[in-house]
């Protein structure tokens, strides 16, 4: 052997010996739950839930620790992703506290949530890789967000239709057309907020007049996160009208006229996680085949989260007593109603104006701005 090749052997040899070669060259078979998953519970969830401390009794550091669960047992099932605990309470509304993390901690991204339910979809293994997991790629920056224009905002509570930021300091919207339900129909939905398309995030049309074109609007809506269309005429077709809805997370659709056939409209709505059925139309194999999505929560009033245990008998008064409803009797500052002159819904004692003399209550912010265009109208209603 020449001097050449002798100093390349031992070069050889030695980066074998350091484990250069070794890294570059061996076939890559690399724990999913070591390079992929540990990686997110230490970013998000070790902090409260680790070798230091354990919150309800759970740590998630470990592969041990994580069968072992906590206080209120096992938090991942493998292979059933709807009963695992860590996903249903990572998939609860930000200010519910059962929601994982609290919300003043940093919360899982939509890809990091995705990842952990295809790990625990595929068996929630320890050891070796897990078919098309991989670390997820840091989202790129989402589009900031603009305001919205003040003048639809207007427009929306001169219809009486409730408008507030989702949350503080975001300029996502929650619209609720609760209020006027009777009159709404897909044209005032159209024409109060297409000025709004990109801010509505949270949209309640519960108990209107809309139909097809009011859905077709809706799978259009590039922030649309939660609709609720509960006690509403949609059925199948108008349903469908949604589309590949890009955003959607959670669809109330409760005794609407759904049946078998959106079976393949919801299984197409990339981001839903939960839909609600109960009132619906729907056979064993249909829901079968909806609860079959692991990443999907289907409540159709048939599980036992869903009974109702006990309802208290109606409270019965007599005339000892004044109704809890009235006002405290010699309180001038007190609210002379009980129900909103306006819209004839229980009062809220936050929302009052004094009319000649007398402090009159409303059941929301939006009434009293409604009452103050034509007292004249309404203080038939009070007493």
């Amino acid at each position: 052997m020449s001097a050449r090749w002798t100093v390349l052997a031992l070069s050889l040899a030695a980066a074998c010996q350091s484990g250069e070669v070794r890294d570059s060259l061996a076939p890559t078979r690399e724990s999913a739950y070591e390079v992929v998953i540990a990686p997110i519970l230490r970013e998000r969830c070790v902090g409260c839930h680790g070798s230091e401390r354990a919150k309800g009794g759970l740590r998630l550091h470990t592969p041990e620790a994580i069968r072992a669960g906590g206080s209120m047992g096992a938090v991942v099932v493998p292979g059933n992703v709807g009963a695992s605990e860590l996903v249903r309470r990572l998939h609860l509304a930000l200010d519910d506290d059962e929601h994982m993390p609290p919300d003043d901690k940093p919360q899982l991204d939509a890809a990091q949530i995705a990842t952990l339910e295809r790990w625990i979809a595929a068996g929630a293994p320890y050891e070796g890789p897990v078919d098309g997991l991989v670390a997820p790629q840091k989202a790129p920056a989402p589009t900031k967000m603009a305001a919205a224009d003040p003048a639809a905002l207007s427009a929306l509570r001169n219809e009486l239709v409730h408008v507030q930021a989702v949350s503080q300091g975001s300029h996502a919207l929650w619209i609720d057309f609760a209020a006027i339900a009777p009159r709404t129909d897909d044209a005032l939905v159209e024409r109060l907020l297409t000025p709004l398309k990109s801010q509505t995030s949270e949209l309640a049309l519960a108990r209107s007049k809309v139909g097809g074109a009011t859905l077709a609007f809706c799978g259009r809506l590039p922030a649309l996160r939660k609709l609720d269309l509960r006690d509403t005429k949609v059925g199948d077709a108008e349903l469908a009208g949604l589309g590949a809805q890009p955003a959607l997370e959670e669809l109330v659709l409760a005794r609407t006229a759904i049946t078998d056939a959106s079976v393949e409209t919801l299984l197409a709505l990339p981001a839903l996680r939960s839909v609600h059925l109960w009132g619906c139309q729907l056979s064993p194999d249909a829901l079968a085949r909806l609860r079959a999505k692991p990443t999907l929560r289907v409540d159709f009033g048939d599980t036992p989260d869903t009974v109702i245990a006990e309802v208290e008998d109606k409270p019965k008064f007599t005339s000892e007593l004044p109704s809890p409803d009235l006002p405290p009797a010699g309180d001038p500052s007190a609210p002379v109603n009980a129900k909103c002159p306006v819209t004839g819904s229980p009062i809220n004692p936050k929302y009052t104006r004094t009319f000649e003399g007398k402090v009159i209550a409303f059941c929301c912010p939006n009434c009293p701005g409604e009452f103050d265009t034509d007292p004249a109208k309404y203080a038939a209603k009070l007493p």
